[in-house]
């Protein structure tokens, strides 16, 4: 048993850590975005989609509940009834066909039919007032056809939990710079993906952990510490890797209006109890 700390403190890329891989009834007056995440809402109350769907906030869409044209926007905010409190739910359905010539450089089970691949994740995103919010997402990736069977972590999940988290966040009016605190189940996301993602395959990789979120101005801060969560093929059968432990500190400067629009600086710490040097 040989135990393996690695940490790096950067500007820019370097060697993936947690990245992308291949195994090789609303109503306007209850609800408000004072205190809200500020993510992605926009003037009109439609956020851009985001590859992790706990990032966009739909509160604008209950201030425009008059303005609404999609079919599916009733179910994008609903209110429950009390200042500040709603839910909002949503759902993905993903199908691909896969096909590959010399697969893994002619290694292991080739197959020249292909196979068919489909995901399955959905939602529902609870707003108890302006300072409790409590986010759940199932996914279901299953694989079709394929020779040799799925491959490992990224094929097939029958059905488990992709995140559970309690989120708990401080409003503009206490603090000059908005705190929020995430324990639980979540994806972690920064970047490009290079380095830390969710892995968007047929199976995404969420971390059990706590993550604190500073906004100072145009900055996001996030500070974490967490276990990734190992895939088992089964009903709701995955667990955290307890031989990993990983943690970090991200901060993003965005700007739009700039020759430089968005600036990292991270450091990154990976404790791998069971790894292995040749």
């Amino acid at each position: 048993m040989q135990q393996l700390l690695a940490a790096a403190l950067v500007v820019g890329a370097a060697v993936p850590i947690w990245a992308q891989s291949h195994p090789t009834l609303a109503q306007s007056s209850q609800v408000t975005n004072t205190d809200g995440p500020q993510v992605t809402a926009g003037g009109s109350g439609m956020p851009d989609y985001q590859l992790d769907r706990s990032e966009e906030d739909w509160s604008g869409l209950c201030r425009h509940a008059n303005g609404r044209d999609d079919f599916w926007d009733p179910l994008k905010c609903i209110g429950l009834g009390r200042p500040f409190w709603y839910v909002s739910f949503g759902a993905e359905l993903r199908g691909s066909y896969e096909v590959y010539r010399n697969y893994s450089w002619g290694s292991g089970p080739q197959d020249r039919n292909g196979y068919y691949l489909n995901r399955l994740i959905s939602h529902g995103d609870f707003h108890l007032g302006p300072s409790v919010r409590i986010f759940a997402e199932l996914q279901s990736g299953l694989e079709f056809g394929r020779n040799g069977g799925p491959r490992p972590a990224i094929d097939e999940d029958k059905l488990d939990v992709g995140q559970l988290f309690l989120e708990l966040r401080s409003s503009i009016q206490q603090h000059k710079v908005p705190i929020e605190v995430r324990v639980g189940r979540q994806n972690l996301n920064y970047g490009d993906g290079s380095l830390v993602s969710i892995r968007d395959l047929n199976v995404r990789r969420p971390f059990d952990g706590i993550k604190l979120i500073l906004r100072p101005q145009e900055w996001r801060i996030d500070v974490f510490a967490a276990k990734p969560v190992e895939t088992s093929p089964g009903f709701f059968d995955d667990a955290p890797d307890h031989t990993q432990t990983f943690w970090g500190i991200w901060a993003t400067d965005t700007k739009e209006q700039s020759f430089v629009r968005q600036l990292d600086f991270y450091y990154l710490g990976l404790d791998r109890k069971n790894a292995q040097f040749d």
